[in-house]
């Protein structure tokens, strides 16, 4: 049986999505890194420059969005701060 939350509110299937969305950006833009420098080593440099910025665009918003997700889990727990909240990290 799951223990009962200590926390005001309980994840939603949304927040708890949300930060998995966040990795998997972050996981296909190093994916494109490789593809990138695949397309590199075969002269395609039109693809080149598509694939790096769409790289840099993944990695970026995968990054930003696992950081808002770990703050709002960080601020929603039992009166953490904005930096830290006792059990959860430590």
């Amino acid at each position: 049986m799951t223990k009962p939350s200590n926390r005001v509110h309980a994840p939603t299937t949304a927040s708890r999505a949300s930060g998995w969305v966040g990795y998997a950006c972050i996981l296909a833009g190093i994916a494109v890194v490789a593809l990138v420098l695949y397309a590199a080593g075969d002269g395609f440099e039109g693809w080149v420059i598509v694939g790096a910025i769409a790289a840099a665009v993944l990695i970026v918003v995968g990054v930003v969005m696992s950081a808002l997700n770990l703050r709002r889990r960080r601020l929603r727990g039992s009166g953490g701060t904005p930096t830290h909240e006792p059990g959860l990290i430590d």
